[in-house]
């Protein structure tokens, strides 16, 4: 089981992938916006992030890239319409919208299953 933080603005959307990944059996955390999420990220361990791009306050990029500078190698999932936006470089996947639940799935039982990504500093 993983700890994982989700992060997105749209209600809806937060609250599908929150039910999906807790369904598989997975400890979520919720925050509706950048800047909530970069607050709970701080507060907390988290063995992954799943993040939306577009968002208030602070968007997903500037979250991947504070948690990428937390030195921590947590692994950080972006999800996005608009892939041209994202700064590659802090994501370790990257997720098209609309995409199958199933396929978050899949990329968080791999994820699980490296040790070398849910090293902890």
């Amino acid at each position: 089981m993983l700890k994982i933080l989700v992060v997105d603005d749209e209600e809806a959307v937060l609250k599908i992938i929150s039910q999906v990944l807790k369904t598989a059996g997975h400890n979520v955390e919720e925050a509706r916006d950048g800047a909530d999420g970069i607050k709970k990220f701080n507060e907390c361990d988290f063995d992954v992030v799943v993040t939306d791009l577009f968002m208030p306050l602070c968007n997903g990029n500037e979250l991947a890239k504070h948690v990428c500078n937390a030195g921590k190698k947590i692994p950080v999932i972006g999800i996005t319409g608009s892939p041209e936006n994202i700064e590659k470089s802090c994501f370790d996947i990257v997720l098209i919208k609309p995409f199958p639940l199933k396929v978050l799935t899949e990329c968080i039982k791999a994820i699980e299953g490296d040790g070398k990504l849910l090293e902890a500093g």
